[in-house]
């Protein structure tokens, strides 16, 4: 079964399920039952929730600062984004009922390893928390500042959660809403989530791709911010796509569009990132 696809496909149709390759991906034998990867020993303890960790670390997220959890916390959460598509590198994103948050690793092709809707059981003690451009995450450090941890520490921290076994019963009370921006609640409080953006004009339409690499567009670290105006985000909204997504060379339309994404933060401006070409509604 295209299990991926599927999975996509349904976020992106229903309001239920958060820097810079979208093809089908078969569910690798064995891998409805069998973990690919992860350390099958963890047994949760303590769990915490999205929303509770924001709370507890936030003058490090806003200063973009970083602190070592040394509390037994377990988190239970479900992958909402990864380096499928090609333009979240090195991260995956996940959520709870209570939020969104961007968890770095230091390895490639995470997309095949963890899709969209992967229920993943977190060890946190020994991690860090933190910000990046105010951007919570969790992760490791790198050169004196957040960062992400590496891929072999991941795996001694993590455990997937595989459906139909008796531990994913306790992920029932997780609800991944699929959500518009709220004026009403900060932007700490709605980061790291999968948004939908409803009649919003990109600039660049009718005129230009999303990412191109010819040097027509002015690029940060290789990707292209594109001006998003209209709809609930405020008055600082980009949609940001890498020169090395699958769906860089995507037409902006030249009217309101509808599209989903992940909403990350970058000090007081909102940074979109489309996951694959589904995201992207207006591609018919």
């Amino acid at each position: 079964m295209k299990r991926h696809t599927i999975i996509i496909a349904l976020l992106a149709g229903a309001l239920a399920v958060t820097s810079c390759q979208d093809r089908d991906w078969e569910t690798p034998e064995g891998l409805a039952t069998e973990p690919p990867y992860g350390n099958n020993t963890l047994v949760a303890g303590t769990t915490t929730t999205i929303a509770q960790l924001q709370s507890k670390y936030a003058s490090v997220i806003s200063n973009s600062s970083y602190s070592l959890i040394t509390d037994d916390l377990w988190l239970r959460c479900v992958v909402t984004g990864n380096d499928f598509g090609g333009n979240i590198y090195k991260q995956i994103t996940v959520q709870d009922e209570t939020g969104g948050i961007v968890i770095g690793i230091n390895g490639s092709d995470q997309g095949a390893l963890m899709p969209i809707g992967q229920k993943l059981l977190v060890s946190l003690k020994d991690l860090y928390i933190g910000g990046y451009g105010a951007q919570a995450q969790i992760g490791g450090l790198y050169n004196g500042s957040m960062g992400r941890m590496d891929l072999s520490v991941w795996k001694q921290h993590v455990r997937l959660i595989m459906d139909g076994t008796e531990e994913a019963s306790a992920y029932e009370t997780i609800k991944v809403d699929t959500i518009d921006f709220d004026p009403n609640k900060t932007m700490a409080q709605q980061s790291g989530r999968v948004v939908r953006l409803k009649g919003v004009i990109i600039k660049g339409g009718g005129t230009q791709i999303l990412a191109p690499d010819d040097g027509t567009v002015n690029l940060t670290s290789n990707c292209a911010n594109r001006d998003v105006t209209g709809g609930n985000a405020g008055s600082k909204c980009v949609l940001r796509t890498s020169t090395y997504a699958d769906f860089k060379g995507v037409a902006i339309p030249s009217g309101p569009v509808d599209f989903y994404g992940i909403a990350t933060i970058y000090r007081d401006t909102w940074q979109i990132l489309a996951r694959t070409q589904t995201d992207l509604t207006w591609v018919k």
